[in-house]
């Protein structure tokens, strides 16, 4: 668990001398649901002071001293760790972040978030509300049964006076966008569904390896047309490249009018929001362009077609 000071300049802020280590969580499997509070517990003990504040004798730019207060103010992570760590439950029973739940889909084995014009946003008292209910809990049943109604559960983080659980759990565009959404476009739609086969695939790859890029862009490995359905292993950065620089340039004409349009969407949705700056409107811009995308998905593929990770 670390943490960067967002007052630095982004060009310093994650450098690892200017990052904070806060904690180790200890191995070899993964710290499970609500035991991360223990380890989160002296970490708030400590954010909790911080926020009181203290001064800061004198120094050389602030000679008649400085006082000081310090707020946790994002949680950035995967998916599943942000749920963990802000209390939420798995993306298998809702939204973190509104509170539509998953439906599962028999013929595809598999939860979905489909009905993506329909949901209701979560708000912070009503979690805090219910995670406290969790913590008041006198039983592991009790906990197990409240949990299953509400999918919340109690987090340390909640202690801080100003944490909001909701708006702090930030989505990860790493995460959520290349390894999850762009993915899962390419390979479990296009691919899977017959839009893209492999030796269009093939094709694809020629067509990149004719491209010349900037040296300061990360190359992307022949990987297109390898494994039983491409695209094998491919790393975040490497989604991103693809997707950014390389997809439509190279999948336009292999593909119909609505999956184009869905990767169209796609696209500009990841040039507004993968931005040294960005702007309201361009936030705007891009949450409507991946409505646009979703709306599309669903009414083309069905419902089943519709991740936690697009719903997000």
């Amino acid at each position: 668990i670390y943490a960067s000071i967002c007052n630095l300049p982004r060009s310093e802020r994650n450098k690892p001398e200017n990052i904070i280590y806060l904690g180790f969580l200890p191995g070899p499997k993964e710290v499970g649901l609500d035991r991360i509070n223990h380890y989160l517990a002296p970490i708030v003990d400590e954010l909790l002071e911080l926020w009181r504040g203290w001064r800061v004798p004198k120094t050389y730019h602030y000679p008649d001293g400085l006082d000081i207060k310090v707020a946790l103010i994002v949680g950035s992570s995967d998916i599943p760790a942000t749920r963990k760590l802000f209390g939420h439950g798995s993306a298998l029973m809702k939204c973190h972040r509104c509170e539509k739940r998953s439906v599962y889909s028999e013929e595809y084995r598999k939860n979905h978030y489909g009905g993506v014009h329909t949901y209701e946003l979560s708000n912070a008292e009503s979690h805090r509300k219910h995670a406290y209910e969790w913590l008041q809990c006198n039983s592991k049943n009790s906990r197990e049964n409240h949990f299953k109604e509400y999918g919340i559960r109690w987090s340390e983080l909640l202690r801080l006076p100003y944490m909001d659980p909701i708006r702090f759990a930030v989505v990860d565009p790493m995460h959520c966008l290349f390894l999850g959404v762009a993915k899962w476009i390419i390979k479990s739609i296009f691919v899977s569904q017959g839009k893209l086969s492999m030796e269009q695939l093939r094709v694809a790859q020629n067509r990149m390896d004719h491209v010349k890029l900037p040296s300061d862009i990360g190359r992307i490995p022949p990987k297109i047309a390898i494994g039983s359905d491409g695209f094998s292993n491919l790393t975040a950065d490497q989604w991103k490249t693809f997707i950014m620089i390389y997809s439509t340039a190279i999948l336009w004409d292999m593909l119909d009018d609505n999956d184009r349009k869905i990767l169209g969407y796609f696209v500009r949705a990841c040039n507004l929001l993968v931005t040294r700056i960005i702007t309201e409107d361009d936030l705007k811009e891009a949450q409507e362009r991946l409505k646009d995308m979703a709306y599309l998905i669903e009414n083309t593929y069905g419902p089943e077609f519709i991740t936690s990770n697009i719903h997000l």
